[in-house]
């Protein structure tokens, strides 16, 4: 089989500078906001006298306001394009971090985490960067998403290790302030070159000429070629669109439920928590390589199917953590959630296989309204469930059948694309 890279030739293709861009953006902000969260739970725990379940409904209140701007987000970025978005966004988040060291109650902490950094993390990252890489992108639009994807564990790898020797060291209001300026001081000045569209630099996506691009196109998997770009009416009348909108809600609650409640559910396996805040570093280190070639494969091969497969690894790691009597069997979590959050762009990058680029970012706003709802509820319910029990083991059954789930609806999308079955079908 031959092997297919994207050729940069003499001059590099302005799409691989917005990957790279957007890949910093990603890196600052999901090194922060997802991984970097983890660390901060239990010292915000004890210092503001509040419950798990308080903290967890800190997290899920941002999801679900994610959740409930989605739609009008992913509309500003197709209308307004991704820079501006990006701009507004990541400057919201770094200046609500710093906001965050002259707080004194949980509710103050409530409020400015969720109506500026959440607010500012959900219009200023993932959504506008995933529009502008599937808008620059079609042949590679699996690489440029896996390209973009991996930042978020590369931001993991040394974000939750750094925050977490702040923090014990001087403070979480400490390691708040220096989040922010980090935010400010990288992502802000990354968006500025961004770009809405190849057509807007008089280029083609994938940087083909016209003959490249006929030829590129005729030559791809049919099923994962749109006919044409939808709009949202018409996507909202596809039950391929459901069925990715289910699948995806249902991977994404449970992955970001053990992401926020990482470090509690190693300390309640008897590590500590600097212990537990390396292994997500094992954790996001393992995902790099793995994102790689799940966005390699995805250009090459069903991404449902992939995405399908990659939720077995972290079922198996639960299971392993529950019944394991080694202390090696701890380590089959991290390593088997890296491979799920491996399959995370294809996730994303199938509105584009399916619907094309037209109306990328609200139809990806619209599916954030399901997983906005389900990560506000996962960590709310794993954290109840451990204040009344002392035990992570109910939350760890309930998650393995909803992933279950969540690869039988992948598995179905890729069965109708065996059969023949299209966006338009």
């Amino acid at each position: 089989m031959k092997l297919s890279f994207p050729s940069f030739g003499k001059r590099i293709f302005y799409g691989w500078w917005i990957v790279l861009l957007g890949a910093l953006i990603i890196c600052v902000g999901a090194g922060i906001l997802i991984h970097g969260l983890t660390v901060f739970f239990l010292p915000l725990k004890r210092d503001l006298g509040v419950s798990s379940a308080a903290i967890s409904l800190l997290y899920g209140a941002a999801r679900l306001e994610g959740g409930a701007e989605g739609p009008l987000v992913g509309y500003l970025v197709d209308r307004w394009g991704p820079r501006v978005m990006m701009l507004l966004g990541t400057t919201l988040a770094g200046a609500g971090f710093i906001l965050l060291s002259f707080v004194q109650t949980f509710w103050q902490f409530f409020f400015i985490y969720i109506f500026i950094i959440s607010m500012g993390f959900n219009a200023g990252f993932f959504h506008p960067v995933y529009a502008a890489v599937n808008s620059w992108f079609i042949r590679h639009r699996g690489k440029g998403f896996a390209l973009t994807g991996v930042a978020a564990s590369v931001g993991g790898m040394f974000m939750a290790p750094l925050l977490s020797r702040i923090i014990l060291s001087y403070g979480w209001r400490t390691g708040a302030v220096i989040a922010g300026w980090i935010i400010l001081a990288v992502a802000v000045p990354a968006a500025l070159p961004i770009r809405r569209t190849p057509e807007s630099m008089g280029l083609l996506p994938d940087g083909d000429s016209l003959r490249d691009g006929r030829t590129a196109v005729e030559g791809r998997r049919p099923e994962t070629v749109p006919r044409r770009d939808f709009t949202v009416a018409e996507a909202l009348r596809i039950p391929d669109f459901w069925i990715l909108l289910l699948a995806i809600a249902m991977r994404v609650s449970i992955t970001v439920a053990l992401t926020i409640h990482f470090v509690p559910l190693f300390v309640w396996k008897g590590q500590t928590e600097a212990a537990s805040a390396y292994l997500v570093s094992l954790f996001a280190l393992s995902t790099i390589p793995i994102t790689l070639l799940c966005g390699w494969f995805g250009d090459r091969w069903e991404k449902s199917l992939i995405c399908g497969l990659g939720v077995l690894p972290t079922m198996t790691g639960m299971l392993l953590l529950l019944y394991g009597e080694s202390g090696i069997f701890l380590y089959a979590l991290p390593v088997g959630l890296a491979v799920t959050m491996g399959t995370v762009p294809l996730n994303w990058a199938l509105i584009g296989d399916f619907f094309g680029r037209r109306s990328y970012g609200t139809l990806r706003g619209i599916i954030v309204v399901g997983t906005g709802l389900g990560t506000f509820l996962s960590p709310i319910y794993a954290g109840w469930v451990f204040d009344r029990t002392a035990s992570y083991a109910p939350v760890l059954w309930a998650f393995f059948t909803v992933h279950l789930l969540a690869a039988f609806l992948f598995f179905i999308l890729y069965r109708r694309s065996l059969q023949g079955g299209s966006p338009e079908g």
